[in-house]
Parts: structure tokens; C-alpha cells; sequence
């Protein structure tokens, strides 16, 4: 019950940190120009006779579809952390098991997907983009080309940093339970041949 609870205690503070993630963003979309210039790309222009602040003006509907896109951008970026998370302690309970090492290798098998879930992430990021380009090019690129390298960089760290070193520890015990097994096997029929005699 303790490891689960820890488990889930891991998923809220990534959550937690997925959120304050997207309130910062929100507050930098808001106060800093370089951070508004990278969704929307040229500063926004009146044409015509309307004034600066109507809703139909050229630089307020930029100012939203610059906003809809950090958005998007900041909730991927949380998805793929929370990603990032959920394979971790997925690796982290298979790593305190208590299985044989042929059996945790099984359970790290079946845990592949956890590797590739940061990938699908950026995937859908990159898709989601194409949706943004109709409104918006300049941040469609940002959100596309981040979501996709942030997704690439998290099932690598995944894989190399967790699942490679846990994998190569497991053969070893697994040869080692072998070996171990052979030996107990061979001790008892040494055992049973001498009383034979």
C-alpha cells in the first residue's frame, strides 16, 4: 500500500509542477514580449479605421491565436513531463519487486510502452500543430519541432538511464539464479546417487 501511495504521491507533484508550468508561461505570455513574439510571431497591426482595442482588429485577434498556441504549447510540454514521470515510477516498481529476475525482465517487457509514451506525445504535439498553422505558422513550427525533440529526449533519457541499466542488472541475476539453480540440482543428484550406492 505504501509504494502505491508513493506512486500516486509522485503523479500529483508532477501534475502540480505541470500546472505551475502552464501558469508561468501564462504570466510570461502576458509581461514579456520576447516570450509573445515567439507565438505570434510580427507584432500585430490595425488596418483601416478601427480602433487599437475593438475585437476586430488585426492585432487582437493575433494576440488570441498567439495565446491559444503557448497554451497548447505549455500543455504539451506538461504532458510529456507527466509522460516523462508515469514511465519512471512504472521502472521504479518493477526495480523493488521482489520477482525472480526472469519475471521482473517479463514485467520490463510488457512496460515498453512507457518508454514510447513521450514519443506519442510529441507526435500528437506535431499534429497538433498542423491544426495551429492555419492561424498561426510562426508558433505551429515552436510547438511542432519542441513537442517532437522534447518527446525524443525523454524516451532516450528513459531508455538509456533506466531501462539499460535495470535490464543489464536483471540478466545478471537471472544468470545468476540459473547458475545457482544448476548447482542445487547437481548437489542433489550427487546426494541421491551416493545414498543409491
Amino acid at each position: 500500500m505504501k509504494k502505491n501511495s508513493l506512486s500516486w504521491g509522485w503523479l500529483i507533484v508532477v501534475a502540480l509542477i505541470g500546472g505551475a508550468f502552464i501558469f508561468f508561461m501564462d504570466y510570461a505570455f502576458r509581461n514579456y514580449e520576447v516570450v509573445r513574439g515567439l507565438f505570434s510571431g510580427t507584432p500585430g497591426g490595425v488596418l483601416g479605421e478601427v480602433s487599437a482595442n475593438s475585437e476586430a482588429s488585426l492585432a487582437v485577434k493575433a494576440e488570441l491565436s498567439a495565446r491559444i498556441s503557448m497554451l497548447l504549447f505549455a500543455i504539451i510540454t506538461a504532458l510529456q513531463f507527466l509522460a516523462l514521470a508515469i514511465g519512471w515510477i512504472v521502472i521504479s516498481a518493477i526495480k523493488r519487486s521482489t520477482e525472480l529476475a526472469k519475471v521482473r525482465i517479463k514485467q520490463l517487457d510488457n512496460a515498453e510502452i512507457f518508454f514510447d509514451v513521450p514519443l506519442y506525445v510529441g507526435l500528437f504535439g506535431t499534429v497538433s500543430a498542423f491544426l495551429v498553422m492555419t492561424f498561426s505558422p510562426q508558433s505551429s513550427r515552436l510547438i511542432a519541432y519542441s513537442s517532437t525533440l522534447i518527446g525524443i529526449i525523454f524516451s532516450l533519457v528513459l531508455r538509456v538511464t533506466v531501462q539499460y541499466p535495470l535490464r543489464k542488472k536483471l540478466i545478471l541475476a537471472e544468470a545468476e539464479e540459473q547458475a545457482k539453480t544448476t548447482a542445487e540440482t547437481q548437489v542433489s543428484a550427487a546426494n541421491t546417487m551416493e545414498n543409491d550406492k
